[in-house]
């Protein structure tokens, strides 16, 4: 679990899980690009998101 990691895209945001946005973040990860790449159901349990550069991450990469 990287709940709590800084990004390694931007280095100042925190990876969060969908759990822990918030209704507006979440209706802003719904409306990234790449978001039909996966199943909703996927997404949710299995990615985090930096909620200041919006890196997605499905968690093969290495978060610093």
């Amino acid at each position: 679990m990287n709940t709590g990691k800084r990004c390694h895209l931007c280095h100042e945001g925190v990876m969060r899980k969908w759990d822990e946005l918030s209704d507006e973040e979440r209706e802003v990860v719904k409306r990234l690009p790449g978001s039909a790449d996966y199943e909703a159901v996927e997404r949710e349990a299995m990615h985090q998101w930096c909620t200041r550069c919006w890196h997605e991450s499905s968690g093969d990469e290495t978060v610093v």
